[in-house]
């Protein structure tokens, strides 16, 4: 009899163990795929949450409309692991253009787009494929059928140099990375000219930013060549030699050849007199006149100095995304311009950009006591001037030629283009992009980074990750051996 019940104890237990197993094992399968299903989540949609005060970790409603739209495939090859990705320093912003990646995968329609992490270490041969771009470490190579864009890790980020070093002030990823998807799904590349010659200053970091959207730069003497035929853009800077009838003649020789050519002349306040440049703008009916600029309103001037200013927006055709944003442009030691006309014949002036009503000039050779007073203010001084003409080519249809003239050298210097609290980059960027008959602007604002402690660190990471994918799935699995030992021993 008591063999009878102890058959029957066994078989309970045996029974209650077996049950305890299955629900264990069940439990385990649960939170593996619960996890494997999670990561496929939010790797492939953003179910994420940006709680930074600028939503440094999102992408912008163009970058979205452009990803939402492709109707072909990508990839995009980050040239280090993840976790080596993240780890370089300053490691916040190489975070941040990690997570900028990210959603370039998640928003792509029909998951077009696929990020991949290359161990250059483990696969070394993977560079050999660019071998006209020396892939290092840490360059991104975004790719679409045969085309590709290699982003360096300078590209992502605006550096600005100093007495004290070279400091990172803000990110520019997505703008880097949405650029250089439109260029290789596109195939589009516009090409802009630089004249050299006649002592041109440098504008690296202007000529960097057309680069970075997409613009192939080339560089032409007007002395000894010509202006090839597929560049749109001619960038006349700064020149401290005036330049000859011949070379005018090749400029205008361009502005005619074909459907929105620009010539983008920079002037500055060192230069000597150029009088047969000055009278080529003056028939485009625009002035560059002797002395700075000065403003006298104290509310627009960011430093001590009255030559530096926030300007106008003189129409809102150009400066539409600027003033929806509330983005201000910011002028330096300008040269004051000045409409010749309003309209002659078949070419038409507005002005774009323009100091205040309490706005002066200081004239050229004042003494260096000289103060701005009002004997000198004249009022709504032009910073930026831009001559039109149209007329009809051959076939009768109507197209554009464009003189753009900026008094200010400085609006385009390192600090000002880099600095994602000014409008300067986007403006020109905008501008540029309407006149040369782009049609693929979109408005990304560089982003500065200033948060901690609001994202996790990768040690962080991979804590979470060791807690949640190792430790509890072991825990619940040796809890549940544990109480089937106990019921089948018992």
């Amino acid at each position: 009899m008591i063999k009878g019940k102890n058959n029957i104890f066994n078989y309970r237990n045996l029974k209650y163990g077996a049950v305890s197993a299955v629900i264990t094992v069940i439990i385990i399968v649960f939170i593996i795929l619960l996890n494997v299903t999670l990561t496929f989540l939010f790797n492939r949609f953003p179910l994420d949450i940006d709680l930074t005060k600028n939503r440094v970790f999102e992408i912008s409603g163009d970058t979205e409309n452009i990803l939402s739209s492709l109707n072909q495939d990508a990839v995009i090859y980050v040239m280090n692991t993840e976790s080596g990705f993240i780890s370089t320093a300053p490691s916040e912003y190489f975070i941040q253009a990690n997570e900028i990646l990210k959603k370039y995968a998640q928003y792509s329609k029909e998951a077009r787009v696929r990020i991949e992490y290359i161990d250059l270490m483990r696969n070394p041969d993977f560079a050999s494929r660019y071998p006209d771009d020396q892939i290092q470490m840490n360059d991104i190579i975004v790719t679409s059928l045969d085309k590709h864009k290699v982003i360096y890790p300078s590209q992502l980020f605006n550096v600005y140099s100093s007495e004290y070093g070279n400091f990172v002030a803000s990110s520019r990823a997505e703008q880097a990375l949405t650029s250089a998807l439109v260029n290789v799904i596109s195939g589009k590349t516009f090409k802009a000219a630089l004249v050299s010659g006649h002592g041109i200053q440098d504008i690296a970091s202007f000529l960097d930013l057309l680069i970075l959207n997409n613009f192939e730069i080339t560089e032409v003497n007007l002395l000894t060549g010509v202006i090839p035929s597929d560049v749109s853009l001619l960038i006349l800077c700064d020149p401290s030699r005036d330049l000859s009838l011949d070379e005018l003649r090749k400029i205008d020789a361009f502005l005619d050849s074909a459907d929105a050519r620009v010539l983008f002349y920079i002037a500055s306040v060192v230069q000597p007199e150029l009088p047969n440049l000055d009278d080529f703008l003056g028939e485009w009916g625009i002035a560059v006149d002797p002395g700075i600029v000065f403003e006298s309103d104290n509310s627009r001037l960011v430093s001590p100095s009255s030559y530096i200013a926030i300007v106008d927006y003189a129409e809102n055709q150009h400066s539409k995304n600027m003033m929806q944003r509330n983005l201000h442009m910011l002028i330096a030691q300008s040269r004051p311009l000045r409409m010749v006309y309003e309209e002659f014949r078949s070419r038409f002036v507005t002005p774009l950009l323009k100091f205040s009503g309490a706005s002066g000039v200081r004239p050229s050779g004042a003494p260096n006591d000289w103060v701005p007073s009002a004997a000198y203010v004249t009022g709504n001084v032009p910073a930026l001037l831009l001559s039109t003409q149209s007329r009809n080519d051959v076939n009768w249809n109507i197209i554009h030629s464009h003189v753009l003239v900026l008094g200010s050298i400085l609006a385009l210097e390192e600090s000002t283009l880099g600095n994602p609290y000014i409008a300067n980059s986007a403006y020109f960027l905008d501008l540029i992009g309407n006149l040369t008959g782009r049609g693929d602007n979109f408005f990304i604002t560089d982003k500065i980074i200033g948060f901690t402690d609001l994202r996790a660190s990768y040690s962080q990471i991979i804590t979470m990750i060791v807690i949640f994918v190792i430790i509890l799935p072991l825990a619940v699995l040796g809890a549940g051996i544990t109480v089937w030992l106990k019921r089948r021993y018992k």
